[in-house]
């Protein structure tokens, strides 16, 4: 799951919605176009979109039961406020949703009059490097065929009259609670993982399935710090071999025991692997189609290497969490200490988006000079620790 310092988990379940159940007005195509998206550090795929015809940033989420609108940008919107909803998190409730009503305008793609949830997103400012402003969730797949080219960096809606299946065979999604589940393979077992690609880690199951049947036994495990709507969370991480997904199977994959998951599906899929194929979701014709792309399977996976989960603040990082038994707890790293800078590079505005972000990521014995507040510097060698 640990995609850099932090996992960002941006699942929202609104339950029960009867109002955002309703049947929304059909979606209406324009001239159906691929759409060229940021795939930020590598955790969320961001794309213009438009609300009310307003540009806006748009992250996408296929484990969100609803679109939502972050609270301060739906109030510059002039969006009408609703009731409230009950909400949960990946793990926990999400207090202050209401209910509102938008038109969406995504590429060609025209969705009016969509009930949508606003809510307070700054949340997830201590993991990504700009405000969110919108989380396009579950009701726009099922509005919409959804599909992501990885490699080219291109997304597309198209409406399901205009669209052609690719010329691979399909997998079924189910019915998981609110969102929608695919077969994956885990150690051998056969499992339904909800598809979410706002999970900007590889695999996520539920603590208690892990533990009923030994996947974190005889396996080093650490701790990592999740951030969601729901808020800040520690869980465990390991990793696992044998993951099979899409046909093809994966060694290595770094994997988040959660405690009461919040999903019908015991496992949870991200981007960590979704990204190594593209992808092809039908949400109203329950199927989804994983195309690998060359070398899917033995490319490793980006693993944290310090220890240390960290917040970005203006100038500086400050250290959030310590990941048991690594590298940072070993030299004996506590959370609040301020970073200035990464290898006498000065932390800077822009520091999420530049290659300085990944200095977690470097290859297993790689020294690394992190400098405090104070002036002094201290060494961490990186290693692998889960």
């Amino acid at each position: 799951m640990l995609r850099a310092l932090a996992v960002l988990l941006l699942a929202l379940v609104l339950s029960p919605a009867p109002a955002l159940a309703q049947a929304p007005e059909p979606a209406q195509a324009t001239v159906a176009h691929a759409t060229r998206f940021e795939f930020l550090q590598d955790r969320q795929i961001l794309f213009p979109i438009a609300i009310n015809g307003r540009p806006a940033e748009a992250w996408l989420d296929s484990g969100a039961s609803s679109t939502v609108i972050d609270a301060e940008f739906a109030a510059s919107l002039g969006l009408r406020l609703g009731r409230g909803l009950r909400a949960q998190g990946v793990a926990g409730r999400v207090d202050g949703v209401r209910l509102a009503r938008a038109d969406l305008r995504l590429g060609g793609l025209l969705l009016p009059r969509r009930n949508v949830a606003v809510m307070d997103l700054s949340v997830l400012e201590a993991v990504v490097p700009r405000p969110v402003q919108v989380i396009l969730g579950r009701d726009i797949f099922d509005g919409a065929v959804v599909d992501i080219d990885f490699q080219a960096r291109q997304i597309a809606f198209l409406a399901r009259h205009d669209f052609r299946p690719p010329p691979v065979a399909s997998l079924p999604l189910t019915a998981s609670g609110n969102l929608r589940s695919l077969p994956i393979v885990i150690a051998g077992q056969p499992v339904e993982a909800v598809l979410d690609l706002g999970n900007s880690g590889a695999l996520l199951v539920d603590r208690d399935y892990a533990d009923a049947r030994g996947l974190l036994a005889g396996r080093p495990v650490s701790t990592q710090l999740a951030v969601g709507v729901d808020g800040p969370r520690e869980s465990a991480v390991t990793s696992l071999d044998d993951i099979a997904v899409g046909g093809v199977t994966f060694q290595g994959v770094p994997t988040s025991a959660t405690a009461d998951l919040v999903a019908a599906a015991p496992a949870n899929v991200g981007l960590a692997l979704l990204s190594r194929f593209h992808v092809t979701i039908d949400f109203a014709g329950d199927r989804l189609w994983l195309q690998p792309y060359p070398g899917a399977a033995e490319a490793a996976f980006r693993k944290n290497r310090a220890g240390l989960s960290v917040a970005v603040e203006g100038d500086h990082l400050r250290v959030t969490h310590v990941a048991r038994g690594s590298p940072a707890e070993a030299a004996g790293w506590r959370p609040q200490t301020v970073i200035t800078a990464v290898d006498g590079q000065p932390i800077t505005p822009d520091y999420a988006e530049s290659p300085l972000f990944r200095w977690a990521n470097g290859p297993a014995g790689r020294v690394v000079a992190l400098t405090l507040a104070d002036g002094s510097r201290r060494l961490l060698r990186l290693a692998d620790y889960y």
